[in-house]
């Protein structure tokens, strides 16, 4: 009866310091939580330790070894990392986790990528205190509290717990419950938790009181993680596009402007490349060229159409967006899913879009190095394109005059058509400024050819530019949802003004498509009458291959194939188990050739494994008797003789006593419960039973 009574009050004990437990490290995940954009992370935190402890508990009844519990938690928290966060594997998304988390928005968007280092960081705190509470070390989940505090005060640079509510709100549960759930402790024990108590509430008085200069702000130590995701330029998609007309590619809602799909900046002199690098929507790196002065910030809802390909249409530079597994270049503003766009796929991206006046550029200038080397890049430039961009701005006097009459003379007695050879090269580009009448492309071209006889030309003369492939403006309908078509698909080049950001010019249509600024048209009418228009190069390139020798390009659906670590992370728990199961047969094998002795030895692993280990000291028949199984006597009395008898037993007495261990095994094993029955085979612990 006493006996019982010490297991229940025992069993009592473990319940209430895991509740306990469970209350001080809850009080640690709301404050952690504050680093969040929603609620939502504090139940999602509080639910990992509910589940951990609840693992961590249920094994224990069940008898399963420890380490299989820490292995299982371990493995789920890496394959969930990897499958909620983009990476290469899943140490890599671990890895990244953090970077990631840094360098997004304050408070972090409540997403799947954003709360893996969360639910990381909790997971291995909750199943370390989980673990503790069989020891009574009770500082363990007060130390688990004070690390998830202490997390997010870092995530929020300390405005998580302005007035250090929240210190000593874990400094009471922690207290109260050292009092009350473990007032059974002799009081040595008591005196240096009461010193930790004294010691953390003087720390948690001093940061309510003391005043605080800049904060701590851990957003400096890192870099933002990247993708690597190979992606093609939709250049040449535009002819395909236009050719499908009345297809819908996507709708939109939220007014009436432009969509951008990708902003090409590389041009290797034979066509424009996309960039390959791209981080999570919302991380704070800086983009290579900084955002303009004058800009608006727009939110829009898309739902995609036909539109294939991996990119996803936004307006500007996208700062935050619900597609979880987006990501962007922050210095284009090209957002990408990797798993490529779906038909009927909504989301909704906010975006900053540069909007300066063109009063604001008459005067400004434009950066000639360092970070905008990349937007003036032009390999083995012929001397055809060089001239006539030269002769083009002879009489500009300021970037924005160049721009503008770039602008003019590119769509000057040149036409678009659908039906043109594709191309960016600059032999392309040559026979479409000034190819000679008759031939295929000459004078004419689709957006590519004229974006990119801007954009050469442009950098030509030490204007920073890229293209951008995007579609126009296209009004709402009465429902307020403007439905995009393949026919608006389109081609315009930027050009970067320094403080005023990218700002983008129409070769294709100029100032034919709408009024025009006073400004702008100021600069047009003075360039016409000052300057003539440039005369053709005497060097032109060479003749460009007829359509028919052109394939026409369709945009490359991106998916991001995972390397098969997955499989790596389930081979893990499965080699454990392979090898456990093959050290239990090699033991068993062992035994079996020793005879009778080895014979009982099997018999106490039995035991062993059926929870009821017998003292050392007790003899075989005394053992034997417990079990009340004949096998289980005739076995003790051949293992006692084998042990004991000056000769040696024959042969065929082990031969014997092993089928006797068998049936008592087999017995022992009928008497536990099922559960028990799954580990029979691989439990380590006879592996180290002497």
């Amino acid at each position: 009866m006493n006996g019982t009574g010490r297991t229940s009050s025992t069993v009592m004990s473990l319940r209430g310091r895991a509740l306990w437990a469970v209350a001080v490290l809850g009080v640690g995940c709301w404050q952690l939580s504050l680093g969040w954009a929603s609620a939502v992370a504090g139940a999602v935190f509080v639910g990992v330790v509910v589940l951990v402890f609840g693992l961590v508990l249920g094994a224990r009844v069940v008898r399963v070894p420890g380490g299989f519990v820490v292995l299982g938690v371990l493995t789920a928290a890496l394959v969930g990392a990897y499958y909620a966060a983009p990476a290469s594997g899943p140490l890599q998304a671990v890895v990244d986790s953090v970077p990631r988390l840094l360098t997004a928005p304050r408070p972090a968007p409540v997403t799947a990528a954003f709360l893996v280092p969360g639910v990381l960081l909790v997971a291995v705190v909750a199943l370390v205190s989980a673990l503790s509470l069989r020891a009574r070390a009770l500082v363990v989940p007060a130390v688990g509290g004070a690390v998830l505090y202490v997390a997010g005060a870092l995530l929020t640079a300390g405005r998580a717990d302005p007035r250090g509510l929240g210190a000593l709100g874990l400094l009471a549960v922690t207290g109260i419950g050292w009092v009350l759930v473990d007032r059974g402790r002799r009081r040595g024990s008591v005196v240096p938790q009461s010193v930790l108590v004294v010691g953390l509430a003087g720390v948690a008085l001093a940061a309510v009181l003391l005043p605080a200069g800049r904060p701590f702000e851990p957003r400096d130590l890192v870099t933002p993680p990247v993708n690597d995701l190979p992606a093609s330029s939709p250049l040449p998609a535009l002819s395909s596009w236009a050719a499908a007309g009345d297809t819908e590619l996507f709708r939109v809602r939220g007014g009436e402007i432009p969509m951008r799909l990708v902003a090409l900046a590389d041009y290797t002199g034979a066509t424009w490349q996309a960039t390959t690098v791209y981080s999570p929507v919302g991380t704070v790196a800086a983009p290579d060229l900084p955002a303009g002065a004058r800009h608006v910030e727009t939110r829009v809802d898309v739902t995609i159409g036909d539109l294939t390909g991996p990119w996803l249409p936004a307006p500007g530079r996208p700062t935050a967006t619900s597609a979880e597994d987006a990501v962007v270049d922050a210095s284009s503003g090209s957002v990408v899913l990797p798993s490529g766009a779906r038909q009927g796929f909504e989301y909704t991206v906010e975006s900053s879009v540069d909007a300066p006046d063109d009063a604001d550029l008459i005067a400004a200038s434009v950066p000639g190095g360092g970070a905008a080397r990349r937007y003036l890049g032009l390999p083995d430039l012929p001397f055809a394109l060089a001239e006539y961009a030269r002769r083009t701005v002879a009489d500009a006097r300021t970037p924005f005059e160049k721009a503008v009459a770039i602008e003019e003379v590119v769509r000057a007695d040149r036409r678009p058509n659908a039906e043109a050879p594709v191309g960016s090269s600059y032999a392309r580009l040559s026979t479409f400024l000034f190819g000679a009448p008759g031939t295929a492309g000459a004078g004419e071209g689709t957006a590519e050819q004229f974006a990119s006889a801007y954009a050469v030309l442009a950098r030509a003369v030490g204007l920073p530019t890229r293209v951008v492939v995007g579609f126009r403006p296209v009004p709402p309908g009465p429902d307020g949802v403007a439905v995009v078509r393949a026919a608006d698909a389109t081609a315009w080049p930027e050009v970067y003004f320094s403080g005023w950001g990218w700002v983008p010019f129409d070769p294709v249509s100029g100032t034919d498509d709408g009024p025009a600024s006073a400004s702008r048209r100021e600069v047009i009418n003075r360039l016409a009458t000052a300057t003539p228009t440039p005369s053709t190069p005497a060097v032109s390139g060479p003749a460009m291959p007829s359509k028919a020798q052109v394939p026409d390009a369709a945009p490359t659906t991106v998916v991001a194939t995972r390397k098969p670590w997955y499989l790596v992370i389930i081979a893990v728990p499965v080699l454990v188990l392979v090898v456990l199961g093959g050290l239990r047969a090699g033991r068993r094998s062992r035994l079996r050739r020793a005879g009778a002795t080895g014979a009982w030895a099997y018999v106490l692993d039995s035991l062993l494994l059926a929870g009821r280990t017998p003292p050392r000291a007790s003899p075989a028949p005394e053992i034997a008797n417990g079990l009340a199984t004949p096998e289980a006597r005739r076995l003790a009395v051949l293992a006692d003789r084998a042990a004991f008898a000056p000769n040696p037993a024959p042969a065929e007495v082990g031969r014997a006593a092993w089928p006797l261990a068998l049936r008592v095994r087999a017995t022992l094993r009928r008497r536990v419960p099922w559960y028990r029955r799954l580990f029979w085979a691989i439990d380590p612990r006879p592996l180290w039973r002497r």
